[in-house]
């Protein structure tokens, strides 16, 4: 996929797959599991309080815009269980304004399917899509944010290779573009993964 390509949109498929799970962008079909995710006060204890449904729908709005957008500045993906097609959660990223070689990670898992394997078979398939330039996004840095308190981005981050960069509470340099949902994550950690380190040491997928 070239950049012309994916400056205009044209052709590309955005769906992936992995074992257990299969992935497309988030479309109007998805608002209720938004409302399920968004409200949810054990999905949300480390991003920000839970959601009234009508909170989570400015959200979801949010996302539709983005997934809409040409070239893309962010893209949201459902998560979905191969074998049921049950929604499992979401799965993001976020290009930096100052730095659209960089791309922010992002996930939220339903709770009933937490602690199964599934966010790091999901984020692993997604690294190597990203990081090996299979929808022409030019990244070069992945990376990942998270509180001090989330233990399980903190594994999660491990597991994939990269490398802890310990902020001690400072918000990385250049501007994100709006969330659609602003994090309330104190002493923000960082994990990172260059297109050089993984290309040294291979797809995480195998």
């Amino acid at each position: 996929m070239s950049p012309a390509d994916v400056a205009a949109g044209v052709g590309i498929d955005w769906r992936f797959e992995t074992p257990r799970l299969q992935a497309r962008l988030v479309d109007r079909r998805d608002r209720d599991l938004y409302r399920d995710l968004y409200t949810d006060v054990a999905v949300m204890a480390h991003i920000g309080a839970a959601m009234s449904e009508a909170a989570a729908d400015v959200v979801f709005e949010k996302v539709l815009g983005y997934n809409a957008e040409t070239p893309p500045r962010a893209r949201y993906w459902r998560l979905s269980d191969r074998d049921t097609g049950e929604a499992i959660g979401i799965q993001s990223f976020i290009r930096p304004i100052a730095d659209p070689a960089s791309l922010e990670l992002g996930m939220m898992l339903v709770p009933q399917r937490q602690g199964h394997g599934l966010g790091i078979e999901a984020s692993q398939r997604f690294v190597d899509l990203l990081l090996g330039d299979h929808w022409g996004l030019g990244a070069e840095v992945v990376f990942a944010r998270h509180a001090n308190s989330n233990a399980r981005v903190a594994r999660l981050g491990t597991t994939l290779g990269f490398g802890h960069v310990d902020r001690c509470g400072e918000v990385p340099a250049g501007a994100i573009i709006e969330r659609p949902i602003e994090q309330h994550a104190p002493s923000p950690e960082e994990w990172r993964l260059s297109r050089r380190e993984w290309l040294s040491r291979g797809p995480l997928t195998r």
